[in-house]
């Protein structure tokens, strides 16, 4: 779970583009609830896969906890939805 998750931003060329649609990330999320990596499982080109990422990167999670409830890292994908308004 997300706890902060600022929008991400459009790249110049996606606008004049008028692209819209979704990227889908695979993110490992450490012990903290910080991004450790991401990787693209489904791009949308345009600039807007780097968006995503950057966007996702300021992002803190809810980290996963072990039975003894540590945080523990885990992958989790990630729908980063582009829309033009």
């Amino acid at each position: 779970m997300c706890q902060y998750c600022p929008d991400p931003t459009y790249s110049d060329e996606a606008r004049k583009a008028k692209l819209q649609g979704s990227v889908t990330l695979e993110v490992l999320v450490d012990a903290d609830g910080r991004t450790a990596h991401i990787r693209v499982a489904r791009g949308l080109g345009f600039g807007l896969d780097e968006k995503a990422e950057e966007a996702v990167r300021a992002w803190h999670f809810v980290p996963a906890r072990d039975a003894a409830g540590r945080g523990v890292p885990a992958w989790v994908t990630i729908e980063v939805t582009f829309h033009l308004f």
